[in-house]
């Protein structure tokens, strides 16, 4: 049997990310294959020492309006956050040694026959700050190099990381990125064709999902999921309008997941701040419509089926993530930028039959791809 170590980021406070390592594991255990995943702390001492700082007003003004709303949902978030590890700790196989910094995985990496850079932002120097680690820039040479659905998250990257990022990638034997952007930019830098496969969480259909979601309806009534993540831009107040405006066509209740109120608190809305994973797979299963600025938000709703809106800063931005997974399986729709116009009432349903079609299609070619990666010699 086959060892397989998978380096990605699976230790942050967020959904995707916990979600997206479980299914990859899951996917190569499913191939007969010993794995488990490099247990290395992300964000680490590297990256605040390496990191590049945002001059963006706009960022910094949002951060302290939302500040007063973290402290009034402490609780909430605290309990959120220990459900996550909770998760990390029930469905994750971790390595025996937890690592703190790049240098301590080099000094005694764990062995295994195949490492693998997993999916999510691992390449994003935006996030990463070019750490070596995703590279996976420690392990023995002799010894096989693979990325799975590995992410820039951008369409390009500052020139600077260019030399490094074209050492690191070239040695590898097999690569695959989540996006075509990511695609473009290794043919510009090794002029090197590489895969397009799905994200690890689309691996799973539905069906599996429900094998770890939580059984039982959290929210009784119809309702509009909110999951609005603020990374990347800031979404508001135009994400909370679209909300309202849905809610004014369906009668649905609000529900928002995962992050307390940004600006305003409007009291009719269902803040679901304390959600584990399972939690939120089910808040996506049970919900009549889906609004999101989340790639995994996309993915889940995508992968349930649900009528949803992915909320970009632009459609024409670096950041490509949600368009091109959207686009993939005919449901570019399905974009909204925060400059758009709101959806009319005959917009809002969404019919999945041939996005279906297209997801299975591409589900199959992104395990054909895994088995490769991992069994051929």
């Amino acid at each position: 049997m086959k060892t397989i170590g998978i380096i990605t980021i699976h230790r942050i406070n967020n959904y995707g990310s916990v979600l997206q390592t479980f299914a990859l594991q899951q996917k190569l255990i499913d191939l007969n294959c010993k794995t488990f995943v490099i247990d290395y702390l992300f964000p680490n001492d590297f990256h605040k020492e390496n990191g590049r700082k945002s001059s963006s007003a706009k960022r910094k003004s949002f951060f302290s309006m939302s500040f007063l709303w973290k402290i009034c949902y402490g609780r909430e978030l605290y309990l959120q956050h220990k459900k996550i590890k909770q998760f990390i700790s029930n469905y994750l196989k971790l390595s025996q040694i937890t690592y703190n910094s790049p240098d301590e995985l080099k000094r005694d990496p764990p062995i295994y026959d195949v490492y693998m850079t997993g999916s999510d932002q691992v390449w994003n120097p935006r996030y990463c700050n070019g750490d070596p680690t995703f590279f996976l820039d420690f392990i023995p040479e002799n010894k096989i190099r693979v990325a799975y659905s590995a992410s820039f998250g951008v369409s390009d990257i500052d020139s600077s990381y260019y030399a490094d990022y074209a050492f690191f990638l070239k040695r590898y034997k097999l690569i695959s990125v989540r996006e075509k952007s990511g695609q473009y930019l290794i043919e510009k830098l090794i002029n090197r064709k590489v895969s397009v496969v799905l994200d690890p969480t689309l691996l799973l259909t539905a069906t599996e999902w429900e094998s770890i979601a939580t059984k039982k309806r959290i929210v009784s009534r119809k309702y509009i999921l909110c999951y609005y993540l603020n990374y990347s831009f800031d979404a508001h107040p135009y994400a909370d309008e679209l909300a309202l405006y849905v809610q004014q066509i369906t009668g649905y209740e609000i529900v928002y997941v995962a992050r307390p109120p940004v600006d305003k608190h409007y009291k009719s809305f269902y803040y679901k701040v304390d959600a584990s994973p399972q939690d939120f797979i089910a808040l996506v299963r049970d919900a009549e419509l889906v609004l999101t600025t989340s790639f995994h938000g996309t993915a889940f709703a995508v992968n349930y089926s649900k009528p949803l809106f992915s909320v970009v800063e632009d459609k024409l931005a670096l950041d490509s993530r949600q368009a091109d997974l959207l686009k993939s399986i005919g449901l570019e729709s399905r974009i909204l930028s925060i400059k758009d116009c709101f959806p009319s009432t005959s917009e809002l349903p969404c019919d999945y039959e041939e996005a279906n079609k297209k997801l299975s299609e591409l589900r199959e070619y992104s395990l054909k791809y895994l088995s490769k990666a991992v069994l051929d010699e």
